[in-house]
């Protein structure tokens, strides 16, 4: 059987990312556990397909991931839901990890199509000319995760971040809150404008103002959200709701609201979004729309190996399911 990253990864105990910053040479990793990666891939005599030269091409079948640096984050599920599809249709995966920077992502795109990989999937930033304009040039088939693309050529996979976004907001309405607040993802376009539209549309829906001060844009770690938080209550009045654009941020949110001594929900209720893991272990416990970040790997990748056959009948865009896991934190 043919052996893939994931075995890699699992035989050293570490996590994909890991096994290919070790691979690529592309981030610090400490001695010790490079060490491991590459004992495993001595033992297993592992071809990853990575050029050894500017122009070195493989003949292996290769799909290649461009994602930006991941850990403990709906990314891994996805990257799971890749690996398990490609593993099926007997291609193997490489992870080019990016710094978020457009020159790291035309970087790894021009890369992926030096040594000739069948093809991309892309989890970056939003699309733009030169993004287009280098993917079109390798002639490699590519879908993007994360966005609706507008450009014919190169299909997208997501949720439906505005729906779900109007859909949580109104169950806070719903729950009779008036003073509804908003943390949400830095930058105008992609998730975070998409998750935003769907609050907005959701208040004024219900005929309630979307205050200015009310809506805090936020990086996407606990502290981050903690930070947002605070923001929040430094305007003089506390919102008796919050929707925060990802869980990691409201579990931040919730831990402001904790240490000032206020109850979750009775004082202030909060939503997140992505049904990490972490959702549903903290105290008390969040509510959160969740959907398959395996299933959009796994979307992306049947979508992806159709257009590598020459099927010509993908869908420009598609969802996968969410719904509303609602807990403590807003009953």
């Amino acid at each position: 059987m043919k052996v893939t990253i994931h075995d890699i990864a699992k035989m050293a105990g570490v996590s994909i990312s890991t096994v290919s910053r070790v691979i690529n040479n592309s981030k610090p990793v400490n001695e010790e556990v490079r060490m491991k990666v590459m004992e495993a891939i001595k033992q297993t005599n592992y071809r990853s397909g990575v050029a050894a030269g500017d122009g070195a091409k493989t003949d292996s079948a290769l799909i290649g991931v461009i994602a930006p640096q991941f850990s403990q984050t709906v990314l891994n599920d996805m990257v799971a839901g890749i690996e398990s599809v490609s593993r099926l249709y007997g291609y193997e995966l490489l992870i080019g990890l990016t710094d978020g920077t457009l020159e790291s992502e035309l970087d790894h795109l021009r890369r992926f199509g030096n040594i000739e990989s069948q093809g991309i999937i892309f989890v970056g930033s939003m699309l733009e000319r030169r993004h287009t304009q280098t993917i079109e040039a390798s002639g490699i088939p590519c879908v993007v995760i994360g966005q609706i693309s507008n450009t014919p050529s190169i299909p997208s996979v997501h949720v439906d971040n505005i729906t779900a976004s109007y859909e949580a907001v109104t169950h806070l309405i719903q729950k009779g809150h008036r003073r509804i607040a908003m943390i949400r993802g830095i930058g105008d376009e992609g998730i975070g404008n998409d998750r935003y539209q769907g609050f907005r549309q959701a208040m004024n829906d219900a005929g309630l103002p979307v205050r200015r001060e009310w809506v805090v844009n936020s990086a996407l770690s606990v502290d981050d959200g903690m930070n947002a938080m605070r923001k929040l209550a430094e305007t003089g009045e506390m919102p008796t709701a919050v929707f925060c654009s990802t869980d990691w941020m409201a579990i931040g949110a919730m831990n402001y609201v904790l240490d000032q001594g206020m109850r979750i929900p009775e004082d202030v209720a909060v939503f997140g979004f992505d049904g990490s893991y972490l959702s549903s272990i903290f105290r008390p416990k969040l509510s959160t729309v969740e959907y398959s970040a395996t299933e959009i790997g796994m979307t992306a990748t049947r979508n992806l190996i159709k257009m590598i056959k020459g099927a010509s009948d993908i869908p420009q865009h598609s969802n996968v399911t969410h719904y509303l896991a609602i807990r403590e934190s807003t009953n």
